[in-house]
């Protein structure tokens, strides 16, 4: 019997066209209904596998911990929550190694899965383990093991915590549970997505947000002389420069020869709100800024938030949506949704600025976005501390004021909030050391 072929194993000469034919065709029967991209890099791995299950058997895979995050790999997560009893996911919060492979520099999860019958539904909960310590021998590992699946040693000894996740809500694509090494701040997190601190709503349902940055940079060269157009850009991300909720236009942009056209049509959708791509969690101080002009962005994303009817200007609403994002509140629901190739320096991407939760002002009324706008022209050029120093920082106290004001929330839950994510590794690039 002849071995399978693949483009490898034959030469280019040897390579026909209807050898081409023959490899697509093989592919898209494989693959047929199964949410994988072949450019992957994990899974078509996953799917091959699951060919070889029988009753009973098990899948274990060290993954990049992005996929149990980013929007791209909702199939693959509600595929495999669907089809297998996820039964662990371990993630590293350790900033010494957020890796569990060799010669990576990215964050990476372990999946332990089980062939489900389904005749046995419903199925057991997942237990998602983020470790704080990542053992570093396979001694240590096995301790740890043994320690985990008794969590309350777990935290004793702290290797880390344990949280028990619903299967509908991991069959439901939502693994946010790696988020946070505190499993209290993914309770706050879940809380605010279900309404349950205040009545929020996703920013892309009342805000336009784009172009992105790559876009940008693909028809513009940044300049340090203004030409006759003088078209400006917040071009970089400098923390020791952006330091307040006000920010300044830092590069003067200008089309790229043959990019005219489209240039002006970036230049159209230029706004003076701006959130960030990237973040360093342990230098970053406001993670979400305002100019006093409208530009681009190529580190920057703008974002032209707009509530007719409501009785409030676009400016006043803008001003609101930046004092909230910076407040203890507005930094948790992003943190809850980043995409987490490596935890302390996460991709912002457009599909995670339009999940973004903010407060819905038609349901908490005017008055509550005119006190936040209020706070913003209070406070907007008070230079804010890094995220590690949240809790001790009085101009965060003081956004955490107005939007429990605002929004009628308890200063105690923002407090309790600010606190934890002050500690937490991935913003404080350290381990875990205890309560900020």
């Amino acid at each position: 019997m002849n071995p399978p072929f693949t483009r490898d194993s034959l030469r280019h000469d040897q390579f026909s066209a209807d050898d081409e034919r023959r490899m697509k065709a093989r592919e898209k029967r494989i693959f047929r209904n199964r949410p994988v991209h072949l450019s992957g890099n994990s899974g078509p791995f996953i799917m091959l596998a699951d060919f070889m299950r029988k009753s009973g058997g098990k899948i274990a895979a060290i993954l990049p911990l992005v996929i149990s995050t980013n929007a791209s790999s909702n199939g693959v997560r509600q595929y495999v929550g669907n089809r297998y009893h996820v039964e662990f996911i371990v993630t590293s919060h350790d900033p010494e190694r957020i890796y569990f492979s060799e010669n990576t520099s990215i964050g990476e999860m372990l999946l332990v899965c089980r062939a489900w019958d389904y005749r046995n539904d419903p199925k057991p909960p997942t237990k998602v383990v983020n470790l704080a310590r990542n053992p570093a021998t396979p001694a240590d590992a096995l301790v740890a093991a043994w320690t985990l699946e008794r969590s309350d040693d777990a935290y004793a000894q702290g290797l880390g915590t344990v949280q028990e996740i619903s299967h509908e809500e991991i069959a439901s694509g939502d693994w946010g549970a790696v988020q946070f090494l505190s499993p209290a701040l993914r309770r706050d997190f879940m809380e605010l997505k279900n309404n349950e601190i205040a009545p929020t709503l996703p920013l892309s349902a009342i805000a336009q947000i784009g172009p992105a940055g790559q876009g940008v940079r693909g028809v513009f060269n940044r300049r340090n002389l203004p030409d006759a157009d003088e078209m400006t850009a917040l071009w970089d991300h400098k923390t020791d420069v952006t330091q307040s909720m006000l920010a300044k236009t830092d590069a003067f942009i200008a089309a790229k020869p043959g990019k005219q056209t489209h240039a002006n049509r970036l230049w159209e959708q230029r706004g003076s709100m701006m959130l960030p791509t990237r973040m360093r969690l342990n230098t970053i101080r406001a993670v979400c800024v305002r100019l006093d002009a409208r530009t681009l962005g190529s580190a920057w994303v703008p974002c032209k938030p707009n509530l007719d009817g409501v009785g409030v200007s676009q400016d006043d609403i803008e001003k609101a949506v930046c004092a909230y994002l910076n407040s203890s509140i507005g930094v948790l629901a992003l943190l809850g949704n980043r995409s987490n190739r490596a935890p302390s320096y996460p991709n912002i991407s457009i599909d995670d600025m339009r999940k973004l939760l903010i407060p819905d002002f038609a349901a908490v009324g005017p008055p509550a976005a005119e006190a936040l706008a209020a706070a913003y022209d209070d406070l907007c050029e008070k230079t804010l501390l890094p995220l590690p120093q949240m809790n001790a920082d009085p101009v965060r106290a003081a956004l955490d004021g107005a939007v429990c004001a605002a929004l009628g929330v308890d200063p105690n839950r923002a407090a309790d909030i600010r606190r934890r994510i002050a500690a937490e590794p991935s913003v404080t690039g350290k381990r875990y050391a205890g309560p900020a």
